[in-house]
């Protein structure tokens, strides 16, 4: 049984999307991603007369947002949510990569009409090239490579992977393919069987939404908290309704402006510098319980604000002064204003010592 492995451009597919949504005439178009792969190997099949596949694995290559307007925290908490849905509910490999909005905002459309600013994404398609290489270079990696591309930039690899001896089956979207994938004529060498089209897999590949009742779990929840969504949820996190999801933005707007003017304690003198993505220790310092937000006390003394919808194993009662924690940031410290967390994940260590109550 020939092997499969998928290889994704989740930058290009989310890109283009669009298009896709368009055609499908669904309002809210998604991709089923635990499906997708499966359909990718049975459409393989069914066009090119081959026996089963063995599906080994599914890649999918990404980026995220950082230092970009907090107004738009909740679209970067969306991305990171879409990443770890993958990993834990679809089992696919996924490496993603930041890119750095300059505190504008995330969406082109919503910056000034005169801002010249083009983000720069860095990465996806150097990884993507170098684990399709690698695994082609690996006894038993793979026969077949399906790559869900449409930038023209791959087609020295897909040269370098056929070298190898490895098949190349391009998957794209008729609107955003460079027109090398779909020359039937294939004068690159860049393919071992026709291209195979996204647009007419629409119906196979579509998320279709399932109404359930959830109870939101929001402090500022008006009314009857049994609520009726069609959101995709995450297992162990808490839901709130999209009535409370507004409010918190609002609310996370205002709360930066104010209480981050001052900071909690003006430790940082100026902006330092993080590892993108990278997790750190501390405390919670401060809470305003009927507010939803807080303060943390990283181990070097520097404050961060946090928010309840921040929080990824525990609600919002749970959430004590002293409580450990380990977070991301999203905004480091200026001068004597406070930074900003990300996802902030309770520990089992408590020490109240050295924290107040605000």
């Amino acid at each position: 049984m020939a092997k499969l492995m998928v290889f994704i451009d989740g930058t290009w597919l989310y890109s283009n999307l669009r298009h896709l949504a368009k055609e499908s005439n669904q309002p809210g178009f998604h991709i089923d991603y635990g499906a997708l792969p499966k359909a990718i190997a049975k459409e393989l099949c069914e066009q090119n007369g081959l026996g089963e596949l063995d599906l080994v694995r599914t890649y999918l290559f990404g980026s995220y947002p950082i230092n970009y307007n907090l107004v738009d925290e909740d679209r970067a908490r969306k991305r990171k949510d879409f990443f770890t849905m993958l990993r834990e509910d679809y089992h696919y490999e996924v490496e993603a990569f930041p890119i750095d909005y300059a505190e504008r905002r995330i969406l082109h459309d919503d910056r000034e009409a005169d801002d010249p600013f083009s983000p720069r994404e860095k990465c996806v398609d150097i990884a993507l090239a170098a684990s399709m290489l690698y695994y082609a270079a690996v006894a038993d990696g793979y026969d077949i490579a399906a790559a869900v591309v449409g930038d023209k930039d791959y087609f020295p690899l897909f040269q370098k992977t056929r070298q190898l001896g490895k098949r190349i089956a391009v998957i794209s979207i008729r609107q955003s393919c460079a027109k090398m994938y779909s020359d039937r004529q294939d004068v690159k060498k860049l393919k071992d069987y026709h291209i195979i089209w996204l647009n007419d897999m629409i119906e196979k590949i579509a998320w279709s939404p399932v109404e359930m009742d959830v109870e939101c779990r929001s402090p500022l929840h008006e009314g009857g908290r049994l609520t009726t969504t069609t959101m995709r949820l995450r297992n162990g996190q808490p839901y709130f309704c999209e009535v409370c999801r507004a409010k918190f933005a609002e609310q996370k707007e205002e709360q930066m402006r104010e209480y981050t003017s001052a900071g909690i304690n003006g430790q940082m003198d100026k902006e330092e510098s993080h590892e993108d993505n990278a997790y750190f220790d501390g405390q919670v310092e401060a809470l305003i319980p009927d507010r939803g937000f807080g303060f943390i006390k990283r181990t070097d003394g520097a404050s961060f604000f946090f928010h309840l919808t921040h929080l990824t194993n525990a609600e919002w009662e749970a959430v004590g002064v002293g409580a450990a924690v380990r977070f991301t940031v999203t905004k480091n410290p200026i001068g004597s204003k406070a930074g900003a967390a990300g996802e902030v994940t309770m520990t089992l260590e408590t020490d109240s010592s050295e924290v107040t109550q605000q």
